[in-house]
């Protein structure tokens, strides 16, 4: 049972390094993820060309993979330069607090790009002047890329 496991290990590790490859000669990278608080202070996003991702409005988005939409972004040649991802959840708990709100906190990504792309489009992705990531957004990851 034990070599079981370390082989069923092995094929899901193996499977992540080959689907992580597929993305590295494409036209960007990340280079630095951080978590970033949106809801403390006012955020300012830097300038740029916005587009938000639209979810679907009939059901949480929990369990959203953003790595697959970063991927897919890669696999366009879409130059993508920030992205920023706020995960849906049942509840929002504001930094140094232990209490929990229970609130529906939506999912909410926003991609910035030098200049626009109408691929976005096709993506479910729609063109904003104004990026938000809504309430509770204190817990926000940033994915910052860099082109080739």
């Amino acid at each position: 049972m034990r070599d079981l496991r370390k082989l069923v290990g092995f094929m899901v590790l193996s499977m992540v390094l080959i689907s992580c490859g597929s993305t590295r000669n494409q036209s960007a990278k990340v280079v630095n993820k951080v978590l970033e608080d949106h809801e403390s202070s006012a955020y300012e996003f830097p300038a740029g060309v916005y587009y938000a991702y639209q979810f679907e409005d009939d059901k949480p988005a929990y369990g959203f993979d953003e790595q697959l939409v970063i991927e897919q972004l890669a696999s366009k040649g879409i130059t993508v330069k920030n992205l920023w991802y706020k995960a849906a959840s049942s509840s929002c708990v504001p930094p140094g607090s232990s209490m929990a709100m229970t609130v529906m906190v939506e999912a909410a990504m926003v991609v910035q790009l030098n200049e626009a792309d109408d691929q976005l489009l096709e993506m479910n992705f729609v063109k904003t002047t104004v990026p938000s990531l809504g309430s509770c957004a204190y817990r926000v990851n940033r994915y910052m890329f860099t082109s080739k």
